[in-house]
């Protein structure tokens, strides 16, 4: 179903994705490096997309859930470890002894029936790069490629005692049998995760294909709309269709919601909770990236509102922040903190303007308070 409210399994529910998809299968069956980089705004079916690709995938695959950790100032080896084994334990049965008897030979992992259990602390801490020899070995031993998924990658830039980029670098130089997707939202704050632009980073200089997904522009959003109520014998008059369109910017996540809702629910009603929705996770994901920013959140919520009113140049920007502040902002820390909401995707730069191109966010900004 078109607008079903969860991530998408199959091929047949995505809409107008073929592109990307074709993208990320070429990766997987190919021969075009070991990483790959799936990028895109939040609710564009990043995680849609790898869900659909890796059911099609001939072969094991191991999922790492960001997202169910994003809440956390920092990510401990513990929260990274837990969401690994559960990546583990949720490999299909068809490969899931070979998977399991590679790993008996890993210090730190613990094998229970058809349980796997990775140790995060003391003596016999597993050591990513140990786990990820292992299980190299075992899709080598089949004639297999394993695929490790990590969704919402960035988060990983708030680990606290161990470096994810370490781990990934030796894996792209040494391990053949590992392919590597990495979801990232916050697409400045993953590139600087990998080290793009960090010649010093474990990663720098290494080759990555890139999908990314952008939002749908107006014909394909009235389209999807339309398909979505034909399949579910909805009616709904243009003049509805055309205002969701508008309000909603074409972005695929919000655009399904408003179809789920108008099940059950008249096309008001049914918008209006969705922009609630909207507004309340925009709020909230504005609220985890300040949370770990204490001494600043004041200027980042004034800068954030000035973008968010229209100003979109540096020295309007700053003005505007100021006297909302009633103090100067050093132009070295201003500029930091510009360039972090850029890296966090909470504001956009094109042609050295500062915009918010979505309505939805736009109006959520403005709700923050210092």
């Amino acid at each position: 179903m078109l607008f079903s409210p969860e991530p998408k399994n199959r091929r047949e529910d995505l809409y107008d994705r073929e592109k990307e998809l074709k993208e990320l299968d070429v990766f997987l069956r190919g021969n075009l490096g070991p990483m790959a980089l799936l990028l895109g705004l939040r609710r564009t079916g990043k995680t849609s997309l790898l869900k659909v690709s890796l059911s099609e995938f001939k072969g094991p695959t191991i999922t790492v859930d960001m997202r169910k950790i994003e809440e956390k100032g920092t990510i401990s080896y513990r929260d990274f470890m837990g969401l690994f084994q559960e990546g583990i334990n949720n490999i299909t049965k068809s490969w899931k002894s070979t998977i399991i008897e590679a790993l008996k030979r890993v210090r730190g992992v613990e094998i229970s029936g058809f349980k796997v259990y990775l140790a995060w602390g003391g003596k016999n801490r597993v050591t990513l790069t140990d786990l990820l020899d292992k299980l190299n070995d075992a899709a080598s031993e089949i004639g297999a490629r394993i695929v490790i998924a990590i969704d919402e990658a960035q988060e990983l830039i708030k680990a606290a005692g161990f470096r994810i980029d370490r781990a990934l670098a030796y894996a792209y130089d040494n391990l053949k049998s590992i392919k590597f997707v990495l979801t990232g939202s916050r697409i400045g704050l993953l590139y600087r995760l990998i080290g793009v632009d960090n010649p010093k980073a474990p990663l720098f200089g290494r080759a990555m294909w890139e999908i990314k997904l952008s939002y749908f522009n107006r014909d394909q959003s009235m389209d999807f709309l339309m398909k979505g109520f034909e399949e579910l014998n909805i009616k709904a008059s243009m003049n509805e269709i055309e205002e969701a369109v508008e309000e909603l910017n074409g972005i695929p996540g919000w655009l399904s919601l408003y179809g789920y809702y108008r099940i059950k629910k008249k096309h008001k009603e049914a918008l209006n909770e969705v922009k609630q929705t909207a507004e309340a996770m925009i709020i909230s994901e504005a609220e985890n990236f300040l949370k770990i920013r204490p001494q600043a959140r004041a200027r980042y919520i004034e800068i954030l509102k000035a973008v968010a009113l229209g100003c979109d140049r540096w020295s309007i920007i700053k003005k505007r922040a100021e006297s909302a502040l009633g103090e100067p902002i050093p132009p070295k820390n201003y500029t930091e903190i510009l360039n972090n909401l850029v890296a966090a995707g909470l504001i956009d730069k094109k042609d050295n303007k500062y915009i918010i191109p979505d309505r939805l966010m736009r109006n959520a900004y403005m709700k923050l308070r210092t």
